[in-house]
């Protein structure tokens, strides 16, 4: 029952919301909004680190981790040479093995410093840029994010992490700064790379004919996945990734499962309805999350067809944006009140089903 803990802690934390003391106004992009004070953002957030640093060792693929940084050499020049010899996602790596002169043998440590890594660029992002920083996170908790990726896939959530982090540039059109970060993160997984022509593409109008193309793009690869799939092969014959089509047909990957696609599109499919109204608040930061829910959802109808495993890893880089900015968005300004607590209930359910049937945590 430890994996309800998260989300029995987010949804208490939402009582505290409108109290005294947990909400100020302050300046975003040149506007004064109504945000989380860090006091309240660290009191939702920081339990949740500390659950997912304090995971059982055999969650996932945490054993794998754990084993490889027990496994470090024990000293200087070994280390050296064990980053020499490094060939892929080399950032983690040496991440890995600076954690492991402060703290040898101690992959508590090592899983808990990843963790509130994580954990901080996801408040910081969240609690500057979302109109409801709690609902934020109560998403990100009950579609189950936290497990597949706090729990699970942590080098590619760290590269995910420090783009998310660093958001600001991308809504201020900073892009210098922000294709560093992402080269940064992509030193951590490789994948973080396709972000730098989706940080272009999400820019301007929600809806618009760049996001149209994306959408019909995914429609013709649904349709033509065979050939897709013998393209992507071809395509990745000299990186990394090389052996990643093998691998998902002789895994038996089925490609990622209709409902969790549906759920994660809900902010992208309320956004069609309600283009012109997100289009009339000139919120830069809205539009750019719509159009990135627009890209999520394109990510998520190829991965329904090819690969759960591999290509359902990708829209992470973009549904943050959609679940935690975009949909309290709309609630807030489209929906109302009723549509928020039916809402509540709906993702409530959906993590009982992903927890319990699909998973057996629960």
């Amino acid at each position: 029952m430890v994996y309800l803990l998260p989300l029995v802690w987010v949804a208490f934390t939402g009582l505290m919301a409108h109290s005294g003391g947990m909400m100020h106004r302050e300046r975003v992009l040149g506007k004064e909004e109504r945000r989380a004070t860090w006091l309240y953002a660290m009191i939702v957030m920081l339990p949740v680190i500390l659950l997912a640093g304090m995971r059982s060792s055999y969650f996932a693929d945490t054993y794998a981790y754990v084993k490889g940084y027990l496994a470090l050499p024990d000293f200087w020049s070994e280390k050296l040479e064990y980053i020499k010899n490094l060939t892929k996602d080399r950032g983690f790596y040496t991440f890995e093995v600076l954690i492991s002169v402060v703290a040898p043998g101690r992959a508590r440590v090592f899983l808990m410093l990843i963790s509130l890594i994580q954990g901080f660029c996801l408040m910081k992002t969240y609690r500057r840029y979302s109109e409801d920083y709690w609902f934020a996170i109560f998403v990100f908790v009950a579609v189950t994010d936290i497990y597949s990726w706090m729990y699970n896939g942590i080098r590619q959530f760290m590269a995910v992490a420090i783009i998310f982090g660093a958001s600001g540039w991308i809504f201020k059109r900073k892009y210098v700064q922000a294709i560093l970060a992402i080269l940064f993160a992509s030193l951590f997984h490789q994948s973080a790379l396709i972000m730098i022509p989706i940080i272009f593409f999400v820019q301007g109008k929600p809806w618009n004919w760049k996001m149209l193309l994306i959408l019909v793009g995914a429609l013709v690869v649904m349709n033509f996945s065979g050939l897709f799939t013998r393209f992507l092969d071809s395509a990745l014959q000299e990186t990394q990734y090389s052996a990643m089509v093998s691998d998902w047909t002789s895994w038996g990957d089925d490609g990622t499962n209709p409902l969790r696609v549906l759920v994660y599109s809900v902010p992208t499919i309320i956004s069609l309805f309600c283009r012109k109204k997100i289009q009339q608040s000139g919120d830069r930061v809205v539009q750019i999350a719509c159009n990135m829910g627009i890209v999520s959802t394109a990510l998520y109808l190829v991965s329904m067809v090819t690969s759960g495993i591999f290509m359902g890893r990708l829209p992470i880089y973009c549904s943050l944006y959609s679940n935690g900015i975009l949909l309290p968005w709309e609630l807030k300004h489209v929906c109302g009140k009723t549509v928020r607590t039916v809402a509540n209930i709906c993702y409530v359910l959906f993590f009982f089903v992903q927890m319990h049937f699909t998973w057996g945590l629960i």
